[in-house]
C-alpha cells in the first residue's frame, strides 16, 4: 500500500490526490472509490440496526438511490455520446445486469431454504418455500403487501428469512423500467433533436412529484403496505437519477463540498436514530437519508484533505463496498436463525459480533466465488443468449430444490390424509362415549408444515354473489366481499354471516350446518374488520368503515331471516374476553327490524402460537389456560333483546378450560387466534346442533 506521503501520481490514496488527479481518474476508470466506501456504510447501517435495535436504519433508501444514480449516470452517458440506445441495448443490458445479480441471489434462497428446513419449525416451511418464488421472480415486495408482513415487528425470530429482499425485488424491478425511459429519451433526442438532459430532467422529475405525493398519502392510509409498494418508492430513484443529471454539469468542491459532505453522513447515521421510520417511511420523512445521500455524492471527492472521503475511500471500507450485496443477502436469515434457535428477540452484544463477522466473512467469500468470476466471464458476456443461459441455469437451481421440497410436503400430507377418518376424530374425541380406533403412531392433522395454510377456504370455497334483489344492494362491496356457499332452490331460511377471519375460521362448520338444514347462506366479509361503528380505541379505520357500511346496505336490503355475527372479542391479556362497544346496538337495531342474530362468542387469543410452544416443550406441555371466563358475556342479552340467542363453542375449542395443542388427533390452532379449518371441519356436526338449536330459539321470542 502507498505510503501516506506520496501524494503525487495516480497510486496515491484516494483523499491525498488533487482534484485534477481525482477527476483524471473518474474520467479514465468511471470508478467512484467513495460511492463504494458509501454503499458499504449504508449496508452496515442496515445490519447493525437490524441486528442490534431492531430497527430500520434508512441504510436502504441511501443503497436505492445509489443504484438509480449509478445506472443513469452510464445511460446519460452513452445518451450524450450520440450512441444508439434501442431494443437491442436495452435487452443486453437486462442481461448484463441479472446475470450479476441472480447468481448471487440465488445461492443465497438455496442456502436460505436449507436453514429453514434446519433452523425454523415445520409450520414456516411452506411460506418459506413460497416466499423463495416471490423472491426469484423480483416479486417479495408485493408478496409482503398480499400478506400483510409487518417489516417493523419487534422479534425478528419470527420474521421471514426472505423479508429482506423486498428491497431486492423493487430494485430488480427498476432495472427492468429506468432502460426503457432511457431508450424513449434517446429516441425523442434522435427524432426531435431535444436535448436528452433536459428530456430526462422533466421525466424524473414528474416521476419524484408523483411517486412522492403517493407516498405520503399510502404512508399515512397504511404505512406498513406503502413500506414494500414500487410505487411509493420510484421517486427514490428518481431522485438518484436527477443527481446524475445534475453532476454532469455541476460540481461542488472546496472546503463547502467537505462541510456538506460530513453533513450527509451524520445525517444517514443519524437517521434510524432520530426518526420515527415505523411511522412515517417511506413518505416526506424518507428525504432524510436520500437527500443526505445525495449531498455526499455530490460533494465527494471534494478536493480537500478533510473531506468525506477520508473514511470513504478507506481501503477496507471500499473492499467492503464491493461485497455489500452479499452482506445485505446473508446478514437478515442469519439473524432469523440465531433468533429462533435461541427463542431471543433481540441479539446481546457478542452474539450480534459474532452474527456480523460472520455475515461478513460470508458475503466476501460469495463476493469472491460467485459474483466476481460471473462478472469477469467474457464468454457470458460475449451474446445475450449466453446469459440467458446463465441466469436461466442459476434459477433453475433454486426453482428445482423449493419444488421437490415442496412435493414432498404435500405428499405426505396426501398420504397422512388418507387414514384420517379413522386416525384424526378431532373434536368427535369429546363426545361422550367415545373410543379411539385408530392406530396409535397416526399423523395429527393438518401436518405441521401445512398447519399455517389450514384455513377455511382449503375446506370449503364460496362463489361472488350474483342476482341479488336488488342489485344496488351490492353496491361498493368487492367480489370478495360477498360470497355465497349454499344456495338451495327452495331455502327453509336465509342467513348470512357478517365479519371478518374469526367469522370465516367458522365456515367449514356453518356451511355443513346450511346443507344439512337446507339454508341459504352468504357470508359479507372483511378480514381485520369488526362488524360495528367503534373499535376498542374508539376508532376505526376508513376501510373498515367503508366495508361496514356497505356490509349494511347489503344486509337491509336483502333482509335475511338470520345474521350471524361475532357478539365478544377475544384479546391477550386482560379480561381475556371484550365486548366492543356498540355491538349491543348493532344487535338491536336488526332484531327490530325483524332480524334474528345468533352472536357468536370469540374463541381464545394467546401471547403465542401453539406451534412455537410445541418447538420447545413439545405437544403434551403446551396446553394453555383459557383466558376466557366461563360465563359467555352476551348470555345475559337473550333475555333483554327479542330475536336473539348467543352461540358459544369455547367448550369445543378448550374443554375444561384448557385449550390445548391438539384434540383427537388434530391441530386446534394454526396461529395464536385462528383455528385450523381441519379441527372446525371435525367439530361441524355440534355445530350444526348448536346453531340450529339457537336460530330456533332466537325465532321463537
Amino acid at each position: 500500500m502507498p505510503s501516506p506521503r506520496q501524494v503525487k501520481g495516480s497510486t496515491a490514496p484516494w483523499h491525498r490526490r488533487t482534484p485534477r488527479q481525482q477527476n483524471t481518474t473518474l474520467r479514465k476508470r468511471g470508478f467512484r472509490p467513495d460511492i463504494q466506501g458509501l454503499r458499504a456504510f449504508a449496508v452496515v447501517l442496515v445490519a447493525v440496526y437490524h441486528v442490534w435495535f431492531g430497527r430500520v436504519s434508512g441504510g436502504v433508501d441511501v443503497f436505492l438511490l445509489i443504484s438509480a444514480f449509478l445506472m443513469t449516470t452510464s445511460f446519460v452517458g452513452r445518451i450524450q455520446r450520440g450512441a444508439a440506445l434501442g431494443w437491442h441495448e436495452v435487452t443486453r443490458y437486462w442481461v448484463h445486469v441479472f446475470k450479476r445479480i441472480v447468481p448471487l441471489a440465488v445461492v443465497t434462497v438455496v442456502l436460505t431454504l436449507f436453514g429453514s428446513r434446519l433452523f425454523l419449525g415445520a409450520d414456516r416451511w411452506v411460506p418459506a418455500i413460497r416466499e423463495a418464488f416471490a423472491v426469484l421472480f423480483y416479486g417479495e415486495n408485493w408478496y409482503s403487501i398480499r400478506h400483510a408482513v409487518d417489516y417493523y415487528a419487534s422479534d425478528s425470530g419470527a420474521a421471514s428469512p426472505f423479508r429482506h429482499f423486498w428491497s431486492l425485488s423493487i430494485q430488480g424491478q427498476i432495472f427492468l423500467v429506468w432502460p426503457l425511459l432511457f431508450c424513449l429519451t434517446s429516441l425523442m433526442v434522435r427524432r426531435l433533436q431535444a436535448r436528452a438532459r433536459r428530456i430526462l430532467a422533466l421525466m424524473f422529475v414528474v416521476v419524484l412529484l408523483g411517486s412522492l405525493a403517493y407516498a405520503v398519502h399510502q404512508t399515512a392510509v397504511d404505512q406498513s403496505g406503502a413500506y414494500f409498494n414500487t410505487w411509493a418508492r420510484l421517486w427514490e430513484f428518481a431522485l438518484g437519477s436527477l443527481l446524475a443529471i445534475v453532476c454532469t454539469r455541476i460540481t461542488i468542491r472546496g472546503p463547502l463540498a467537505a462541510v456538506l459532505s460530513w453533513t450527509g453522513m451524520a445525517a444517514i447515521l443519524l437517521c434510524g436514530a432520530l426518526l420515527d421510520v415505523q411511522g412515517k417511511f417511506p413518505g416526506i420523512v424518507a428525504l432524510w437519508p436520500t437527500v443526505a445521500a445525495c449531498l455526499v455524492i455530490a460533494c465527494t471527492p471534494s478536493g480537500t484533505r478533510w473531506g468525506a472521503e477520508r473514511i470513504l475511500t478507506w481501503k477496507p471500507l471500499v473492499v467492503l463496498g464491493s461485497a455489500s450485496y452479499a452482506l445485505y443477502l446473508v446478514h437478515w436469515p442469519l439473524l432469523v436463525f440465531y433468533l429462533a434457535v435461541t427463542g431471543q428477540e433481540k441479539a446481546g452484544f457478542f452474539a450480534g459480533t459474532g452474527l456480523l463477522t460472520m455475515a461478513t466473512a460470508i458475503a466476501l467469500v460469495l463476493t469472491r466465488v460467485v459474483e466476481r468470476p460471473l462478472r469477469r466471464w467474457s464468454w457470458a458476456d460475449a451474446r445475450r443468449r449466453r446469459g440467458l443461459l446463465v441466469i436461466a441455469a442459476s434459477m433453475l437451481l433454486a426453482v428445482g430444490p423449493a419444488c421437490v421440497w415442496d412435493a414432498r410436503i404435500t405428499s405426505e400430507a396426501r398420504v397422512a390424509q388418507t387414514e384420517a377418518a379413522n386416525n384424526n376424530p378431532g373434536a368427535r374425541a369429546l363426545l361422550p362415549g367415545f373410543r379411539y380406533e385408530g392406530a396409535d403412531d397416526a399423523a395429527i392433522l393438518p401436518t405441521p408444515a401445512r398447519r399455517p395454510d389450514d384455513w377455511s377456504w382449503q375446506v370449503v370455497r364460496g362463489t361472488p354473489c350474483r342476482d341479488v334483489d336488488p342489485p344496488s344492494a351490492l353496491k361498493g362491496l368487492e367480489a370478495d366481499q360477498c360470497l355465497t356457499y349454499h344456495r338451495p332452490d327452495r331455502p327453509s331460511r336465509h342467513v348470512v354471516a357478517v365479519g371478518n377471519s374469526h367469522m370465516e375460521m367458522l365456515l367449514p362448520a356453518i356451511v355443513d350446518a346450511a346443507r344439512r338444514n337446507g339454508w341459504a347462506l352468504t357470508f359479507v366479509r372483511a378480514p381485520g374488520c369488526e362488524f360495528t361503528s367503534v373499535a376498542l380505541n374508539n376508532r376505526i379505520s376508513a376501510p373498515c368503515g367503508q366495508w361496514m357500511r356497505r356490509a349494511e346496505a347489503y344486509i337491509g336490503a336483502h333482509k335475511p331471516d338470520v345474521l350471524l355475527m361475532l357478539a365478544t372479542h377475544s384479546t391477550v391479556g386482560g379480561e381475556g374476553e371484550v365486548v366492543r362497544p356498540e355491538t349491543q346496538r348493532q344487535v338491536e337495531r336488526w332484531t327490530r327490524r325483524g332480524i334474528d342474530v345468533v352472536g357468536v362468542r370469540d374463541v381464545p387469543r394467546f401471547a403465542e402460537k401453539h406451534a412455537d410452544c410445541e418447538a420447545r416443550n413439545g405437544i403434551a406441555g403446551c396446553a394453555f389456560p383459557s383466558p376466557m371466563g366461563q360465563t359467555n358475556p352476551t348470555a345475559e342479552w337473550a333475555q333483554q333483546i327479542r330475536g336473539f340467542a348467543p352461540l358459544d363453542l369455547l367448550d369445543l375449542v378448550c374443554p375444561d378450560r384448557s385449550c390445548p395443542a391438539q384434540i383427537g388427533n388434530v391441530y386446534t390452532y394454526l396461529d395464536n387466534n385462528h383455528l385450523t379449518a381441519t379441527y372446525v371441519d371435525s367439530m361441524k356436526h355440534m355445530v350444526a346442533d348448536r346453531l340450529d338449536t339457537a336460530m330456533r330459539t332466537a325465532s321463537s321470542r
